[in-house]
Order: C-alpha cells, then structure tokens, then sequence
C-alpha cells in the first residue's frame, strides 16, 4: 500500500525550449553565383564605366526592392557584398557586424539589431558564457534537456476512474496559466495540512488508544478521555484523496501547456518521497497504534496496561516493529520502482500499486476511523468473525487464534506481503536483465531500514519517546537518497553510494552505547541538520535545473531570461541571413545585367 509513486505515469516529458545556436561552427558560406566582377577587383575597375552605364540605362527594370536608397553606386555595393559574401560567421564573429559598410540598419529595420539593446547584447554574451553549477555536472548539463519519461499505470482503478477523473478537473476546472507544479505542491499541502492537524491532536501517535490514554492519565476505564475528536481522521481521508487526484492531474495540466519538463518529475517525485512518512504517520494514529511497550517505557512505575495479546506481535518482536514496517512498507516499495526505473528506464507500475488502489485504501482507513472510531482497529471482530464462520468446516483447531489477532495486525501484514510480491518481482527482473552489480545501488536504503531497525532494538521505546523526531529524520534521508538516484537516472550519470554520508550518523547511532538523554539529544541535532542541508540542496538543485531548461518552476506564463535570450539569437540569425539572401539576389540581378551589357559591347 505505498502512497508515494506518481500518478499520471504516461507523461513524456521533452525538452521545453528549442536548441541553442552553436556559435563555434562558422555558417556556411555564400556560393559565388554572380559573374567573375565580384571576385577579380583589377577586373571591376577596368569596367566601371560600363557598369554605371548598364546600370543608369536599366534603372527602370530594377525591382526597387532590391535597390537600397542611400547606396551612391551599385559598383559601390557589388564590391562591398561581394567581399562580405566570403566572410564566415564564428563564434568570434558579431552577428550585429554582418552588414554591408555602406549600409546600416535603422531602428526601424531592426529593433533587435539596434543600438537601443547593446545592454541586451551584453547580458546575452556573458550569459552565453560556461557556467559551473553546485550540484549539476557538465554531463548532467548536457544531458538534461534531452531526457524522455517512459512509463504507465496498468491499474484498471486508475485507468477507468482516476485519470479520467484527473482529465475532466483539468480540462473544465483548471486554468491554463497554472503551473503543474504548483498543482503538485498544492497535493503535498494538503497532507501536510493533514498531518499537523493530526500531529497537534495525536503528537505521540496514541492519544486516541483510549485504554491507554486513559491509563496514562489515572483512569483504568478511560471515562474522562475523549480530546482527539474524530473529524481529524475524517480530513486525513479527504486529504488522501485530493493528494491523489492532484498528483493525477499535474501530468495532465504539462501536456495541456504544452510546459512538460524534467523538472516536473523530480519535482512530483520529490514530493511523493516526501508524502510518504505523511501518510504513515497519520495512519498510525488512525488505528491507535501504540508504537512499543508501554510498561517498558513506563518503568513499572505503578501502571498497569492491558492491552490484549497479539500473535502477530509477538512474532515480529512487537509494536515497535509493526509501526517500523508500517513506515517504511511504502519507502521499500518507493525505492525500489526507482531503483528500477535507474537501471531499465521506464516505470510500469502493476495492475495493484500504492498511488492507486495503495492510497484509496488508506484514505478508507482513516474514514472508517472517523465513522467507528479508531479503537475498532485494536480489536479482533474480523478474525474472530471469521473463525466463528469456519468453524463448521475446519472444526476447533484454529480457535486458538481467537483474540490475538488483531484488525491493525491484518493491516501490516497485507502491507508487508504486498510488499515482498512487488519487489521480488522487479528485483529478479533488473537482476536478470542487468547483472548482479545492480545490487550495489540498493545498499544506502538497506542501509537505512537496517540502521533503523538495529537502532531500534537497542532502543525499543524510541518511538515511543521520540515518535515525531524519528520519523522526521528516516524521511530526511529516504527523500535525499530517493531524489538523487531520480536525478541521476535523468542524467544518465552514475549513482555513487559513497556520497550518501548522511547516512553515517545513523549507523554510529545503531552501534554506540549511550544514555537516553544523549541518544534523544543527538536524535534531535541529527534530523535538524538533514533537513537543514536538504533544504538547500532541493533550493539549489531546482534553481539550476531551471536555469539549465530555461523555465520557472511555479510559472509558466513568465518568459525565463533564457528563452528570451535564446528567441532574440535566433532572431537575429533570422534576420542575417534575410539580409544575405537580399543581397545575393542583387548580386544575381546585377551580375546578369553587366554580363549581357559586355557581351552586346563585344557584338
């Protein structure tokens, strides 16, 4: 049930602005159609008398067109042109310069070519110049703009209710000056609305366990408890949903603008990366998920909590573990589809996926928290019915199970064997078709769920202690180690596991005896930091992919300066080789003309 993959899957994404002008290959010189006048000098002076006179006495079959006013001679402009047609364009070359000595356009011939823009032309040179970025390579430079998405969603959910769902919000109820990324953050905003809501009401995650709230606060039966009020859940539903839709519809909005980028799937893959823990997080606290031993953490101290038996828990090593593997089910399941889209380029999610029927799930869990309560997901009515119901035909020998099995239990374990369907799938799949050294890219996440689990079992009331914290900081480096393979398999560049040092924290914190206090405090410091340097990396890596395509990443009406300087280039290529082809074709015309006044000479 992962929340986190993109919707919309069958976006192709091209390069958003047209090619730049290569100025280091001159352009390619003008053929010498005309007579040999304009390529033997001693020849044109030795005939140009009669050149004045051919021209003066065939004035009036001249096109005037062809004809500028404040030439003094047409000896004057063949001899200029002629020297001009041999002069190639280079880098070195001012496109401004490419004009005749005896004529200069005005003003009104070219605004472009004017002296109005010299501080235009300026900038143009100097943004024309290399530039070196932080975080993108040349490689990554080069290679940007050209990339190409390839993937589907095979869901029958999302292909007969989802996209055309998606589709008609955007073709009736979303404006065109709107930019896909901005309906992409407009999703993200409502989880994140979601979750502070939740955290506010729920910052343990097991405020609405009203056995054990009700404990904590003195009162066995849990009477005076009732401060997480339901609707909270009920807006984590609708949230859910409207997070999916709008992750639907911006893939759908770029190919209705025509503004499809790069950018847009870091972007949108970012933000499901970031979503995530959003999504686990809330469902905890749908089903009043007590995440550890609450007698451990309490030391004894005098309080008593009753919370029945569970198999499942037992088998797994506890609470601790099941909200574990409810966190990090989704990221496992996320990094994986990325880390075979790296190495096979395309992403084809299964007919039963997390941003389809994964989130759909969800969003019912946290409504029917809303319309019965959370407490039911703590109770065992669904095995128990269900063993009550076979009871005829498999006799007693599973009554056993009756009250160990609780609903929030059915609920991590079809997460957990989703999940080992999925990636078993698409592990032996990159394996058979890549080569086991695919495996090497997999090791940072292996990294982090192993950390966080050895990490764990030193310290099993962490999430109990630190629930919000802990969460904070597996997002921070499940985003960072996400988001870079995405790039990299735009790029086509390497993925180097060496560079994922914010994982080397994690793993001393695994391995290094200390007290609580400390642990909390360096738990603390630790996520501050991540979050700190990845606002800055997703900061400076978007300001330069931007920079790089040529567009805005919330704007697509704006023309970039980029674009702008790449339409005035070809714009004034355009108008230099108008002004070539006029000049060529007076050179034809008057080339004829002498050439039919010598031979009429001869005669």
């Amino acid at each position: 049930m992962s929340p986190s993959l993109t919707g919309g899957n069958d976006t192709s994404i091209t390069s958003p602005i047209p090619q730049e002008i290569d100025h280091t290959k001159p352009m390619k010189e003008k053929s010498s159609s005309t007579p040999s006048l304009s390529s033997d000098r001693s020849s044109a002076n030795s005939l140009s008398s009669t050149m004045n006179a051919a021209a003066t006495s065939s004035k009036n079959n001249l096109d005037s067109n062809h004809t500028p006013a404040n030439e003094t001679s047409e000896t004057a402009a063949t001899t200029a042109t002629s020297s001009r047609a041999h002069t190639p364009i280079t880098s070195g070359t001012s496109l401004s310069s490419v004009s005749t000595s005896s004529h200069r356009p005005t003003d009104e011939d070219s605004p472009i070519l004017s002296p109005a823009n010299d501080d235009d032309d300026d900038d143009d040179h100097a943004a024309n110049a290399p530039r070196s970025y932080y975080y993108l390579t040349p490689l990554a430079v080069r290679n940007l703009p050209s990339y190409q998405y390839h993937g589907a969603d095979i869901s029958l959910l999302y292909q007969r209710v989802l996209s055309p769902l998606a589709g008609w919000l955007v073709d009736r109820a979303t404006p065109s000056w709107l930019a896909p990324n901005a309906i992409t953050l407009l999703g993200l905003a409502w989880m994140a609305t979601s979750y502070a809501i939740v955290w506010w009401h729920c910052p343990g995650l097991y405020e609405a366990n009203d056995r054990v709230a009700g404990a904590l606060r003195g009162s066995g039966d849990g009477s005076d408890v009732g401060d997480v009020p339901r609707w909270i859940f009920l807006f984590n539903g609708v949230a859910m949903l409207a997070y999916q839709t709008l992750d639907n519809m911006d893939g759908k909005q770029a190919r209705k603008t025509r503004s499809s980028s790069p950018l847009g799937l870091l972007f949108d893959h970012g933000c499901d990366a970031v979503n995530s823990i959003l999504g686990s997080a809330n469902w905890m606290a749908a089903m009043a998920m007590v995440p550890g031993s609450l007698d451990r953490w309490m030391g004894g101290g005098g309080h008593e909590f009753e919370t029945p038996p569970s198999a499942v828990s037992a088998a797994f090593g506890g609470d601790e573990v099941l909200a574990a593997l409810l966190v990090f089910c989704p990221m496992i399941a996320f990094y994986v589809s990325t880390w075979e889209q790296y190495y096979t380029g395309k992403l084809i999610l299964p007919p039963f996926n997390g941003p389809s029927e994964g989130l759909v799930l969800g969003a019912s869990l946290s409504i029917l928290s809303f319309l019965y309560g959370p407490m039911i997901w703590q109770s065992t009515s669904l095995v128990d019915t269900a063993l009550d119901a076979c009871r005829p035909v498999v006799g007693s020998s599973l009554q056993s199970w009756k009250g160990t099995v609780r609903n929030m239990d059915l609920i991590v374990l079809s997460s957990v064997l989703a999940l080992l369907q999925e990636i078993s799938l698409k592990i032996r799949f990159v394996l058979r078709t890549h080569g086991a050294h695919t495996l090497r890219t997999l090791l940072p996440h292996a990294l982090l769920v192993g950390g966080f689990l050895s990490l764990l079992h030193r310290d099993p009331t962490l999430l109990l202690r630190r629930p919000r914290t802990t969460m904070h900081l597996i997002s921070g480096l499940f985003v960072e180690q996400t988001t870079q393979l995405m790039l990299d398999h735009m790029v086509n560049e390497e993925f180097l596991v060496r560079r994922r040092w914010s994982l080397v924290p994690l793993v001393v914190l695994a391995g290094a005896h200390m007290s609580v206090e400390v642990r909390d405090a360096v738990l603390l410091a630790y996520a501050t930091g991540l979050w700190v340097y990845l606002a800055f990396k997703i900061r400076v890596t978007v300001y330069e992919i931007c920079d790089v395509l040529g567009i805005w990443c919330f704007d697509i009406v704006t023309p970039h300066p980029k674009r702008r300087r790449v339409e005035r280039e070809e714009e004034r290529k355009r108008i230099v080789m108008e002004k070539e082809e006029k000049e060529k074709t007076k050179e034809e015309i008057l080339g004829t003309m002498v050439g039919v006044d010598m031979m009429k000479k001869r005669n």
